[in-house]
């Protein structure tokens, strides 16, 4: 177990998506009869496509976070839940003794169900695969066993991959990734709220005929331009933090940079996706009697899409006002504020890239998240002092912003009527 569970960090942990993911899609391109220069270029591109959304994302969170810090230093409340972020929780998750077992029982799942037509999707996400591990080191923790743990974990792959294959259409229309689904279990429910929320504006009169969308304004040709638009809300958002003039002016072009170079970097991990999707999809057909087979893949992919920049943008301090503003909220988040760019993938997806739909969204969702993470906050501290994994100083409870926390709030109701809840 203890050499198990080495080697599936050592691949979730030390190698990290941006390798895993490039190295399963060359197995996959071989594996649908490419030629191996071909499968190498299309995982390196891939490869390289991540390696710059990552360290992109690391600069537009290096130029939002002094507004975002103001901000939250100006409001000066005193909020009792920490935002201990990913690296925190995802220690005491690791610490379960399911956590070797998860990945492994996800991906033998994962072909079953295709082999039974139960799914569509390829899950080739492997380090998503650790919102599983988390799901049943909850399950783990809260009924004290590791079958209950493991079949919690195998029923959240099942989850994921089923709304995978219902989110499909939706991503490749909009983010036209022909031959992939999303199989990313954090942004499911931003996917869920963006579906309910835009069937519900539908329904009402001229708000449904309100459209901001930055990649249709082309009348307004330089105000419209994506760099330019960054520039101007990196501005703003500085303003109203109060920073200096330095500051705000770095702020704005971090941003502008953003938005030119993270849709260059997706174009780069599209060139290299492209070709094994064709070849998956030649392949099916020939071998699975016409059958169609998506490739899962990380909700990364759609985060050079201009709206769901500008909406993420916008968000950031949008997100501190309203955990100001919400009454009851005892959580200030500041470490999880980057996330905020992946949950509007599918925001912007089902608002189609209109960027008001996208905005509206957001701030319903990010209001239910905020709420749900008040209400996990408990299990998720009971976890983590667990595992024996230091809190921050003078910490009662901590949390992270992971929007599968509203899945994770279903798991001890449940184990309870069956009577598996220590």
């Amino acid at each position: 177990m203890d050499t198990l569970l080495t080697i599936v960090k050592y691949i979730t942990d030390s190698l990290g998506a941006m390798v895993v993911m490039p190295l399963f899609l060359i197995i996959l391109g071989l594996a649908f009869r490419m030629k191996l220069s071909k499968a190498l270029r299309s995982g390196l591109l891939v490869g390289i496509g991540f390696q710059g959304i990552n360290l992109i994302i690391g600069l537009l969170s290096n130029a939002v976070s002094p507004a975002a810090t103001a901000l939250a230093e100006k409001v000066g409340l005193n909020f009792n839940i920490i935002d201990v972020g990913f690296p925190t929780i995802g220690t005491a998750a690791w610490a379960t003794p399911i956590a070797a077992l998860v990945i492994p029982l996800a991906l033998l799942i994962n072909v079953i169900m295709i082999t039974l037509k139960l799914t569509k999707t390829l899950n080739i996400d492997i380090w998503n695969m650790f919102h599983f591990i988390l799901a049943g080191g909850v399950a783990y923790l809260i009924s004290g066993s590791i079958a209950v743990g493991l079949v919690v974990s195998a029923i959240f792959s099942i989850i994921t991959l089923l709304l995978a294959d219902w989110d499909s259409k939706t991503w490749q229309e909009y983010f036209g990734l022909e031959g992939t689904s999303c199989s990313t279990l954090a942004t499911m429910t931003s996917a869920i709220c963006s579906f309910v929320v835009n069937k519900i504006i539908d329904l009402i009169p001229k708000v449904r005929d309100f459209d901001i969308n930055p990649a249709k304004i082309n009348k307004l040709k330089g105000i419209s331009d994506p760099m330019f638009l960054g520039f101007v809300i990196g501005i703003v958002i500085s303003l109203i933090g109060g920073l200096p003039v330095a500051q705000i002016l770095n702020t704005g072009v971090g941003i502008a940079a953003a938005m030119v170079l993270l849709p260059r970097m997706v174009s780069l991990l599209m060139e290299g996706l492209a070709p094994i999707s064709r070849a998956a999809s030649e392949f099916t057909k020939k071998r699975l009697k016409g059958r169609s087979l998506l490739i899962g893949m990380d909700c990364a992919i759609g985060i050079g899409d201009p709206t769901v920049i500008a909406a993420s943008t916008i968000m950031i301090p949008f997100a501190i006002l309203l955990a100001v503003l919400l009454p009851g909220n005892g959580f200030l988040p500041i470490v999880s504020l980057t996330g905020l760019t992946y949950f509007c993938v599918p925001a912007a997806a089902y608002s189609k890239g209109n960027l008001f739909r996208t905005i509206i969204t957001m701030l319903i969702f990010y209001t239910l998240h905020i709420y749900v993470i008040n209400a996990i906050s408990p299990l998720i501290t009971e976890l983590v002092k667990w595992a024996g994994v230091a809190l921050p100083e003078g910490a009662a409870l901590v949390a992270g912003g992971n929007p599968e926390h509203a899945f994770l709030l279903l798991i001890k109701p449940i184990l309870s009527v069956f009577g598996l809840a220590g």
